[in-house]
């Protein structure tokens, strides 16, 4: 199928109540990512996020592709649920590291929820040991990866947060938000000053410009060049500013990655794939190929889209 097309029969295995899989056949990859790891946006409706799997499947039939689910529950769990939930995830990627036909991974982001559970997940993954690769298996330096960050990273805090999380109806926003301001400032004082963990916009911001994306499954990948990343963004947009977005192409580009930016003008926060789909996917579809070629590029030819 054509980028921007879907396919109506999406049929998607729970593993938890926040991750989802669609299962391909990633021993016929043909130069497709075994695993595609699609991160949603905070308490996006499942019915939304399937639309994205549809899509991804008709972009690549034979990837495993993993939804995984964010919701405001994210703010109040511990490191240790987080683990427990995110366990399928590392699982996966570890199966697929470990096999002789494994052709890579793409990383798709939407907005900052979709980044905080990335976040969780590579500390899940830095604390883990990866399996032991059959002998022909690819090393961590001959397989493509990629990132796509839709209407992410932001860089407001509190703002930020209560711009995600408020309701739309007017009186529920003004009863909600001075609740939202009070479990904010609990959350910073817990998770920050006592904890002395990072703000947690910081901490996303730095991990989206980490190398190694995900923590003993690409710790090979240290050629900047060779991951290529995709910007999806909008001037329009009034939960991710723009010029936050911007400020992060800056400096990955400052660091060496290899960036593509799709910059819209008036689509609103997440809406950017509903608003020009063919634009959307083919984006996406011409990343993951500069991925494939530029690790050929380095390595010698092994596979092609």
């Amino acid at each position: 199928m054509a980028p921007g097309t879907k396919s109506d029969d999406i049929e998607l295995t729970r593993l938890n109540s926040h991750v989802f899989v669609k299962w391909g056949n990633p021993l016929s990859a043909n130069g497709s990512p075994s695993v595609i790891l699609l991160y949603g946006w905070m308490d996006a409706r499942y019915a939304h996020l399937v639309k994205y799997v549809s899509s991804m499947h008709s972009l690549f039939p034979t990837s495993n592709i993993v939804l995984i689910c964010s919701t405001a529950s994210w703010f109040v769990s511990t490191q240790a649920q987080l683990d427990t939930l995110f366990k399928p995830v590392a699982d996966i990627l570890r199966d697929a590291q470990a096999s002789t036909a494994f052709s890579g991974i793409l990383v798709h982001i939407i907005s900052n929820g979709g980044g905080f559970n990335l976040v969780s997940l590579r500390k899940l993954l830095a604390k883990t040991k990866p399996r032991n690769a059959g002998a022909d298996a690819p090393t961590n330096s001959t397989f493509p990866v990629a990132l796509v960050l839709d209407s992410t990273p932001g860089n407001d805090g509190l703002k930020s947060v209560l711009t995600d999380m408020a309701p739309s109806n007017p009186l529920l926003y003004l009863i909600s938000m001075p609740l939202f301001a009070l479990a904010h400032g609990v959350y910073y004082l817990l998770y920050n000053s006592m904890a002395r963990n990072p703000p947690i916009f910081t901490e996303l911001r730095s991990t989206l410009n980490d190398p190694n994306l995900l923590p003993t499954i690409t710790d090979g990948k240290d050629e900047l060049e060779e991951i290529p990343r995709l910007y999806i963004y909008s001037v329009a947009d009034r939960n991710t500013l723009p010029h936050n977005v911007e400020a992060h192409i800056k400096a990955a580009q400052e660091k060496g990655f290899n960036v593509a930016i799709e910059k819209y003008l008036d689509s609103v926060h997440v809406s950017h794939a509903r608003k020009d789909p063919e634009r959307y996917w083919t984006a996406v579809y011409d990343l993951w190929a500069r991925a494939v070629r530029l690790t050929e590029r380095s390595q010698g030819p092994r596979t092609s889209l």
